[in-house]
C-alpha cells in the first residue's frame, strides 16, 4: 500500500457484493426498531387486550409503535407465548386506542 493512504475500512472491502438475503436482513433492521423500538411489553395476565378465543395468561403481549401519534384506533399487539416463544396472534388489540 502507497504511503500516506490510509487502509480501507472492513466494510470497504468486501471483494463480492451481498446476496438478496443479506439485503432483506439489512432492510428489515430499520423497520423492526421502528416498529418495536420502545415497545410496551405486558404480561398477558394483566393486558387490557381482547380477542376472541386466544389465551393470553401464559404470553407476552407486546404493544407495536404506532405511526400516528393523534390517532383514535385500536392498537396494534404481538403475543408471543411466554413457554415456546411462538408467536400466537399479530393484529388489533381491539382496545379501541
Amino acid at each position: 500500500m502507497p504511503r500516506g493512504r490510509k487502509q480501507p475500512k472492513a466494510s470497504q472491502r468486501r471483494k463480492r457484493p451481498i446476496s438478496a438475503t443479506e439485503a432483506r436482513r439489512r432492510a428489515l433492521r430499520p423497520v423492526v426498531r421502528q416498529m418495536f423500538g420502545g415497545a410496551k411489553v405486558a404480561d398477558g395476565k394483566h393486558a387490557r387486550m381482547s380477542v376472541y378465543n386466544l389465551p393470553t395468561e401464559n404470553a407476552w403481549v407486546v404493544f407495536k409503535n404506532s405511526r400516528e401519534l393523534l390517532a383514535l384506533r385500536s392498537s396494534e399487539a404481538v403475543v408471543v407465548c411466554k413457554r415456546t416463544g411462538r408467536v400466537l396472534y399479530e393484529g388489533p388489540a381491539n382496545d379501541d386506542g
